[in-house]
Parts: C-alpha cells; structure tokens; sequence
C-alpha cells in the first residue's frame, strides 16, 4: 500500500470492538506504509497512562486533534476507529476536500457476541476493557457508517475477522465504490451490509 507521490493518503483501519484492527496495523500496514499511526488505545495506554472510561474519552479527543492536525498539514496518516459516529465520515469528506487519497481497511465481525469475547479475551490477557454496552452498541452502528467510507474511498478492502487466530479473510476490494475483486462466497451477514 504506497503512499502516492505529491498527494498525501489517509488509511483508515475500521472495525467494531475486538476486530483486531491494531494487529492487523501490526501485520499489514506497519511494514508497508511509513505514516504515523493514531490510535486512541495507544495514546491511552502510553501516553494518559490510565485505564478509566474518563482517560479513553481524553484519548479519544487527543486522537481526533492529533488527526485534525495531520489533515491542516497535508501529511499522511494511518487511524484505527470503531467508526460509530457519522463524524468520522465528515473527517473523510474533509481528507477529500484537502486532496487526500483514502483507503479503507473495514474488519468486519459476524456477530456482537464475538465482538464481546474479544474484548473479554483482550481484558484478561491486560488490554483495555471497552463495557458491553458500547461494544455492542457501536456493534450495530459502525458497518454500515463503514460501508459508505468504504465505498466515497479511493479504495477499500472488506475483510470477515471472524475467524479467531487468523488472517481475515478478504471478501470485497473496492475501487471509487467499483468492485475490483470478490470473494466466490460471502456470508449472509456480510451480503447484509454490502449488497
């Protein structure tokens, strides 16, 4: 995934509580794209330094100046997001405005339940805790907010995480919302969303 010469891109790694956007950073993007990482977990954790819902709400805040900033400079960024809130497609109307390139990465899970777990599993091995409430509450708004991100973007890529300790399995590659590739099968809850 270059960055293009002369035009600044902005990567978007999106996807519900538990998704595993932070390895897939990790694994994918880390190696590839030499751009700062924004990530409101990180900022917490090694920055704030306090596990408290008043900390991750800080983080957050930090996270969209610190993204805010990068877009005034017209430098290239990476940012992980749950993408539960329409303001998150008005930074990308915005990315577009100032000549961005956007590349969507949408993680996608079958179900809130697996979303749950995650986060769970995440908890007792010291990860940040996120309560049940909003996972799935933020479960049942992000794909589709996701979808219209994945198809106003240069281009995306449509992924089911589902499968625990493996490499999600790509489903959808999208250019300027064209399909450019498709998985032979999709699963009904993600022809639910991308239809």
């Amino acid at each position: 995934m270059a960055i293009v010469a002369g035009r600044p891109t902005l990567f978007v790694i999106a996807g519900p509580n538990g998704a595993g956007k932070s390895t897939f950073y990790d694994t994918v993007l880390a190696g590839r794209v030499d751009a700062p990482f924004i990530n409101p977990d990180i900022i917490q954790r090694e920055e704030i330094g306090d596990p408290s819902m008043q900390a991750s709400y800080a983080a957050a805040k930090l996270a969209e100046t610190r993204r805010r900033g990068f877009l005034a400079s017209g430098q290239s960024f990476v940012m992980e997001t749950v993408f539960s809130h329409p303001s998150k497609l008005e930074l990308l109307r915005d990315a577009r405005a100032a000549g961005y390139r956007i590349v969507v990465f949408h993680l996608m899970l079958a179900s809130p339940d697996i979303a749950v777990a995650r986060v769970e599993g995440r908890v007792e091995e010291g990860g940040h805790p996120v309560p049940e409430d909003k996972v799935r509450s933020r479960f049942a708004r992000n794909a589709a907010l996701i979808r219209q991100a994945a198809l106003m973007a240069d281009r995306a890529q449509v992924f089911d995480a589902s499968a625990l300790n493996e490499r999600p399995r790509l489903l959808l590659e999208l250019s300027n919302g064209n399909i450019m590739r498709q998985a032979e099968s999709w699963p009904n809850w993600f022809a639910d969303t991308y239809r």
